[in-house]
């Protein structure tokens, strides 16, 4: 019987120390699953068109815009024209922005994209506020064109690749006047 005990010991004191958990002997616990993060549900993409209008564009005219923005996202913008030839630039500006800051590019500019290939694409991210939508002919003759601002918001994939609070261009053209589009 004494044999039998000291077996029934032996077992039990190996069983102890193959597991160690059944008596809190060791610091390690099992492990618990780690639960995987939720992939965030996308906000559907709205848009919202904000203003649209096409006219004559003076030469040398800055033709602007206040355009009151009631959310937050992302401004895209297109602006076409009738003369490839005619260098036309597009810009958005927080704030006051006057001929002379115009012109000195010291503006707070959130997007300028300078003259360049038809038709003109920019993009930039804005807060509830008003902001100027500006369209520039630099050129010396009269054109017409037509320029529409959507507010996109949520998942909205990218209007363009276009999109710059600054260029990397040292040419800065000149406008003579400031006109509001009509």
């Amino acid at each position: 019987m004494i044999n039998r005990n000291r077996t029934f010991a032996s077992l039990a004191l190996v069983a102890v120390a193959a597991f160690p958990w059944g008596c809190g002997g060791s610091s390690s616990s099992p492990s618990s699953p780690t639960p995987v993060a939720a992939v965030p549900t996308p906000t559907p993409c709205a848009q919202t068109a904000l203003f649209q209008a096409t006219g004559t564009m003076p030469a040398g005219t800055l033709m602007n815009q206040p355009t009151p923005v009631p959310a937050v996202g992302r401004l895209d913008i297109t602006a076409d024209w009738t003369f490839a030839t005619n260098p036309v630039g597009l810009y958005v500006v927080q704030g006051a922005c006057d001929l002379a800051a115009f012109n000195a590019r010291s503006c707070n500019f959130l997007l300028r994209v300078e003259p360049g290939a038809k038709p003109l694409k920019g993009s930039a991210q804005v807060q509830v506020g008003t902001y100027l939508v500006m369209l520039a002919n630099y050129g010396s003759r009269e054109d017409s064109g037509a320029i529409n601002v959507v507010l996109s918001t949520g998942s909205c994939p990218a209007a363009t690749s276009a999109s710059s609070a600054g260029s990397a261009s040292t040419d800065k053209p000149q406008v003579q006047r400031v006109e509001m589009f009509r």
